[in-house]
């Protein structure tokens, strides 16, 4: 993983002395210090961190950016495991455990756009920008009924639950 490659900016911003506004590191998803995650995604957020503690350490001003799940990404493909590309299942969706957790699925333009202006609001200094509007939280039964809808048809669901997608991650 290339994480770990932000150490170089810090050293770098170190050596230079000041930074003219602010460093935002390279960790768009969820906020790495407040979740509770299993392995592989595990190792990957403490790397977040550890760049995280580091900027901090170093007294580098920054603005960290928690947007949640990229709509682009996740969407086309109704968040369908082992599938990378559209489209979206016609026939059969599987939902991961009861399907009702919910989530924020962001436009990565939208991300874009509040991750500039970010950088010139005071607001935002040495704090976590959360970009989650209401409208855009919802659970995996709630994006398969309105795929349901726009297709005209009623996918078959098979549940996965929890227990057996935390064996099928370890086992792997």
């Amino acid at each position: 993983m290339q994480l770990l490659d932000q150490s170089k900016i810090i050293a770098a911003i170190k050596e230079a002395g000041k930074v003219k506004k602010r460093f935002l590191p390279s960790e768009f998803g969820n906020d790495v210090d407040r979740l509770n995650a299993v392995e592989p995604a595990r190792s990957a957020f403490a790397m977040k961190a550890q760049i995280r503690r580091a900027i901090e350490a170093e007294g580098i001003p920054r603005t960290y950016v928690s947007c949640n799940c990229f709509a682009g990404f996740f969407l086309p493909t109704l968040a369908q495991p082992g599938q990378m590309a559209p489209p979206p299942p016609k026939q059969t969706v599987i939902i991961m455990g009861d399907g009702d957790a919910k989530a924020v699925f962001n436009k990565e333009d939208d991300i874009g756009t509040f991750t500039i202006k970010a950088v010139d609001d005071p607001r935002t200094l040495n704090k976590i920008l959360y970009i989650k509007p209401p409208v855009n939280t919802y659970s995996l039964n709630d994006l398969v009924s309105l795929w349901e809808y726009k297709i005209g048809k009623t996918l078959q669901r098979t549940c996965l639950p929890e227990e057996k997608i935390l064996k099928d991650i370890q086992g792997h």
